[in-house]
Protein backbone atom coordinates (compact mmCIF):
# COMPACT_ATOMS: atom_id res chain seq x y z
CA UNK A 1 0.00 0.00 0.00
CA UNK A 2 1.51 3.36 -0.99
CA UNK A 3 2.07 5.97 1.68
CA UNK A 4 -0.21 8.98 1.39
CA UNK A 5 1.93 12.06 2.09
CA UNK A 6 0.83 14.72 4.55
CA UNK A 7 0.53 18.04 2.72
CA UNK A 8 2.77 20.83 4.03
CA UNK A 9 -0.05 23.39 4.00
CA UNK A 10 -2.18 21.68 6.67
CA UNK A 11 -2.92 24.41 9.20
CA UNK A 12 -2.04 24.09 12.88
CA UNK A 13 -5.62 23.62 14.03
CA UNK A 14 -6.01 20.51 11.85
CA UNK A 15 -2.93 18.99 13.49
CA UNK A 16 -4.51 19.24 16.94
CA UNK A 17 -6.93 16.56 18.20
CA UNK A 18 -10.57 17.41 18.87
CA UNK A 19 -11.05 18.54 22.43
CA UNK A 20 -14.24 16.53 22.89
CA UNK A 21 -15.21 18.18 26.17
CA UNK A 22 -11.88 17.72 27.99
CA UNK A 23 -10.69 20.34 30.44
CA UNK A 24 -7.59 22.29 29.34
CA UNK A 25 -5.14 20.36 31.51
CA UNK A 26 -6.29 16.95 30.26
CA UNK A 27 -6.36 18.16 26.67
CA UNK A 28 -2.78 19.44 26.95
CA UNK A 29 -1.73 16.08 28.42
CA UNK A 30 -2.78 14.42 25.17
CA UNK A 31 0.03 16.31 23.45
CA UNK A 32 2.58 16.78 26.21
CA UNK A 33 4.65 13.79 25.08
CA UNK A 34 5.11 15.51 21.70
CA UNK A 35 7.04 18.41 23.28
CA UNK A 36 10.71 17.80 24.03
CA UNK A 37 11.75 20.91 25.99
CA UNK A 38 10.47 23.03 28.87
CA UNK A 39 11.32 26.73 29.12
CA UNK A 40 10.90 28.35 32.55
CA UNK A 41 10.71 32.10 33.23
CA UNK A 42 12.05 33.05 29.82
CA UNK A 43 10.17 34.24 26.75
CA UNK A 44 11.95 32.94 23.62
CA UNK A 45 12.99 35.72 21.27
CA UNK A 46 11.47 34.00 18.24
CA UNK A 47 7.99 34.44 19.73
CA UNK A 48 8.52 38.20 19.70
CA UNK A 49 10.17 38.42 16.29
CA UNK A 50 8.16 35.84 14.33
CA UNK A 51 6.14 37.57 11.63
CA UNK A 52 2.52 36.46 11.49
CA UNK A 53 2.99 33.10 13.25
CA UNK A 54 -0.04 30.82 13.31
CA UNK A 55 -1.74 30.17 16.66
CA UNK A 56 -4.69 28.28 18.13
CA UNK A 57 -6.22 29.47 21.42
CA UNK A 58 -8.49 27.39 23.67
CA UNK A 59 -10.65 29.00 26.35
CA UNK A 60 -11.20 27.24 29.68
CA UNK A 61 -14.76 26.33 28.65
CA UNK A 62 -14.62 22.65 27.54
CA UNK A 63 -17.05 23.44 24.71
CA UNK A 64 -14.43 25.62 23.01
CA UNK A 65 -12.73 23.52 20.31
CA UNK A 66 -10.10 26.19 19.67
CA UNK A 67 -9.94 29.20 17.39
CA UNK A 68 -7.28 30.30 14.94
CA UNK A 69 -5.25 33.44 15.63
CA UNK A 70 -2.11 35.13 14.33
CA UNK A 71 0.70 36.03 16.72
CA UNK A 72 1.66 39.66 16.17
CA UNK A 73 4.61 39.70 18.55
CA UNK A 74 5.05 40.81 22.13
CA UNK A 75 5.55 43.82 24.37
CA UNK A 76 6.98 44.07 27.89
CA UNK A 77 4.00 42.35 29.52
CA UNK A 78 2.04 40.54 26.82
CA UNK A 79 1.88 38.37 23.77
CA UNK A 80 -0.33 39.96 21.10
CA UNK A 81 -2.74 38.06 18.84
CA UNK A 82 -5.30 38.85 16.18
CA UNK A 83 -8.21 36.52 15.33
CA UNK A 84 -7.98 34.79 11.94
CA UNK A 85 -10.64 33.09 9.81
CA UNK A 86 -13.22 32.60 12.57
CA UNK A 87 -15.15 34.43 15.27
CA UNK A 88 -13.23 34.03 18.56
CA UNK A 89 -14.69 32.53 21.70
CA UNK A 90 -16.71 35.26 23.45
CA UNK A 91 -14.77 35.20 26.72
CA UNK A 92 -11.17 34.27 27.55
CA UNK A 93 -9.63 33.93 31.01
CA UNK A 94 -6.99 31.29 31.57
CA UNK A 95 -6.29 29.86 28.12
CA UNK A 96 -4.24 27.17 26.41
CA UNK A 97 -2.26 28.47 23.43
CA UNK A 98 -0.35 26.73 20.64
CA UNK A 99 1.93 28.76 18.34
CA UNK A 100 3.65 27.44 15.21
CA UNK A 101 6.56 29.50 13.93
CA UNK A 102 6.73 30.39 10.22
CA UNK A 103 8.23 27.72 7.98
CA UNK A 104 7.16 24.97 10.40
CA UNK A 105 10.37 25.68 12.35
CA UNK A 106 8.96 24.95 15.78
CA UNK A 107 5.83 24.82 17.95
CA UNK A 108 5.24 26.23 21.43
CA UNK A 109 2.44 25.39 23.85
CA UNK A 110 1.65 27.21 27.08
CA UNK A 111 -1.06 28.37 29.46
CA UNK A 112 -1.67 32.10 29.75
CA UNK A 113 -4.11 34.59 31.27
CA UNK A 114 -6.11 36.91 29.02
CA UNK A 115 -5.36 40.59 29.69
CA UNK A 116 -7.53 42.64 27.33
CA UNK A 117 -8.63 43.35 23.79
CA UNK A 118 -7.87 46.78 22.37
CA UNK A 119 -9.93 48.91 19.99
CA UNK A 120 -8.03 47.49 17.00
CA UNK A 121 -9.10 43.94 17.86
CA UNK A 122 -5.72 42.85 19.22
CA UNK A 123 -5.94 40.28 22.04
CA UNK A 124 -3.26 40.50 24.72
CA UNK A 125 -2.27 37.55 26.93
CA UNK A 126 0.18 37.60 29.84
CA UNK A 127 3.75 36.37 29.32
CA UNK A 128 3.64 32.69 30.39
CA UNK A 129 6.01 31.48 33.15
CA UNK A 130 6.34 28.03 31.53
CA UNK A 131 6.41 27.04 27.86
CA UNK A 132 6.81 23.73 26.06
CA UNK A 133 8.64 23.52 22.73
CA UNK A 134 9.28 21.08 19.92
CA UNK A 135 11.48 21.87 16.90
CA UNK A 136 9.25 20.27 14.24
CA UNK A 137 5.58 20.02 13.30
CA UNK A 138 3.15 18.00 15.38
CA UNK A 139 1.91 14.75 13.97
CA UNK A 140 -1.70 15.19 12.89
CA UNK A 141 -4.08 13.43 15.31
CA UNK A 142 -7.57 12.16 14.62
CA UNK A 143 -10.44 11.78 17.06
CA UNK A 144 -11.55 8.16 17.37
CA UNK A 145 -14.32 6.58 19.39
CA UNK A 146 -14.47 2.90 20.24
CA UNK A 147 -13.07 0.20 22.47
CA UNK A 148 -9.40 -0.62 22.83
CA UNK A 149 -8.20 -4.06 23.96
CA UNK A 150 -5.04 -3.87 26.07
CA UNK A 151 -2.85 -6.93 26.65
CA UNK A 152 -0.16 -6.79 29.32
CA UNK A 153 2.73 -9.11 30.13
CA UNK A 154 1.56 -12.37 31.64
CA UNK A 155 -1.55 -12.44 29.47
CA UNK A 156 -3.51 -9.93 31.57
CA UNK A 157 -6.18 -8.18 29.51
CA UNK A 158 -8.09 -4.99 30.16
CA UNK A 159 -10.22 -2.67 28.08
CA UNK A 160 -10.57 1.03 27.59
CA UNK A 161 -11.95 3.71 25.29
CA UNK A 162 -9.84 5.22 22.52
CA UNK A 163 -9.72 9.02 22.39
CA UNK A 164 -7.43 9.75 19.41
CA UNK A 165 -4.49 8.44 17.42
CA UNK A 166 -1.73 9.62 15.09
CA UNK A 167 1.02 7.96 13.07
CA UNK A 168 3.20 8.01 16.19
CA UNK A 169 0.94 7.63 19.20
CA UNK A 170 -2.51 7.24 20.69
CA UNK A 171 -4.42 8.03 23.87
CA UNK A 172 -7.19 6.17 25.63
CA UNK A 173 -9.18 6.11 28.85
CA UNK A 174 -9.15 3.09 31.16
CA UNK A 175 -10.01 2.28 34.76
CA UNK A 176 -6.60 0.65 35.28
CA UNK A 177 -4.54 2.86 37.59
CA UNK A 178 -1.39 0.70 37.51
CA UNK A 179 -0.22 1.36 33.93
CA UNK A 180 3.23 2.89 34.39
CA UNK A 181 5.40 4.95 32.01
CA UNK A 182 7.73 2.66 30.08
CA UNK A 183 5.44 -0.39 30.24
CA UNK A 184 5.11 -2.30 26.97
CA UNK A 185 1.58 -3.26 25.92
CA UNK A 186 -0.13 -4.87 22.96
CA UNK A 187 -3.17 -2.85 21.91
CA UNK A 188 -5.93 -3.46 19.38
CA UNK A 189 -8.60 -1.02 18.22
CA UNK A 190 -10.87 -0.58 15.21
CA UNK A 191 -10.84 2.37 12.86
CA UNK A 192 -14.47 2.40 11.76
CA UNK A 193 -15.04 1.61 8.06
CA UNK A 194 -11.29 1.27 7.52
CA UNK A 195 -9.86 -1.68 9.44
CA UNK A 196 -8.18 -2.75 12.65
CA UNK A 197 -4.91 -1.65 14.22
CA UNK A 198 -2.84 -4.07 16.31
CA UNK A 199 0.59 -3.04 17.57
CA UNK A 200 3.00 -2.96 20.48
CA UNK A 201 3.08 0.37 22.33
CA UNK A 202 5.04 1.93 25.17
CA UNK A 203 3.19 3.87 27.86
CA UNK A 204 4.38 7.47 27.95
CA UNK A 205 2.18 8.88 30.68
CA UNK A 206 -0.88 8.21 32.82
CA UNK A 207 -3.02 10.88 34.44
CA UNK A 208 -5.67 10.01 37.03
CA UNK A 209 -9.03 11.66 36.39
CA UNK A 210 -12.13 11.88 38.52
CA UNK A 211 -15.45 10.36 37.52
CA UNK A 212 -16.10 7.42 35.20
CA UNK A 213 -13.19 8.19 32.85
CA UNK A 214 -10.68 6.69 35.28
CA UNK A 215 -7.24 7.28 33.78
CA UNK A 216 -6.03 9.05 30.66
CA UNK A 217 -3.14 7.08 29.13
CA UNK A 218 -0.83 8.24 26.36
CA UNK A 219 1.22 5.69 24.41
CA UNK A 220 3.91 5.72 21.72
CA UNK A 221 3.43 3.23 18.89
CA UNK A 222 6.27 0.76 18.27
CA UNK A 223 5.67 -0.16 14.62
CA UNK A 224 7.31 -2.53 12.20
CA UNK A 225 7.60 -1.25 8.63
CA UNK A 226 4.57 -3.32 7.59
CA UNK A 227 2.55 -2.03 10.56
CA UNK A 228 3.53 1.56 9.74
CA UNK A 229 2.25 1.18 6.18
CA UNK A 230 -0.95 -0.34 7.53
CA UNK A 231 -1.41 2.47 10.04
CA UNK A 232 -0.78 5.10 7.35
CA UNK A 233 -3.58 3.56 5.33
CA UNK A 234 -5.95 3.49 8.34
CA UNK A 235 -5.08 7.07 9.26
CA UNK A 236 -5.69 8.48 5.80
CA UNK A 237 -8.76 6.29 5.28
CA UNK A 238 -10.24 7.80 8.44
CA UNK A 239 -9.17 11.32 7.52
CA UNK A 240 -10.20 11.25 3.86
CA UNK A 241 -12.35 8.19 3.01
CA UNK A 242 -13.01 9.19 -0.59
CA UNK A 243 -9.33 9.71 -1.37
CA UNK A 244 -8.39 6.37 0.22
CA UNK A 245 -10.89 4.48 -1.92
CA UNK A 246 -9.69 6.08 -5.17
Amino acid sequence: MDQVPMPDHVNLQRLLPLRAGLNMADYHLLLLGEFERQIVDLLPEDLCTAADAEAVIFAADPDDDGHRFRLLGCDAESLRFRAAASTPWPSYGKSLIFVELPGHSGIYSFFSEFRDRDEDGVYRFKIPPLLYHRPTRLSARLRLEGEVLIRRKGGVECRGRVHDFSLNGASFFTDRADLCPGEALLVEFDVVDCGRCETVVTTVRREARGGPEGNLVGVRLMLTEAQRRRLEYLFHCRRDPERSRS
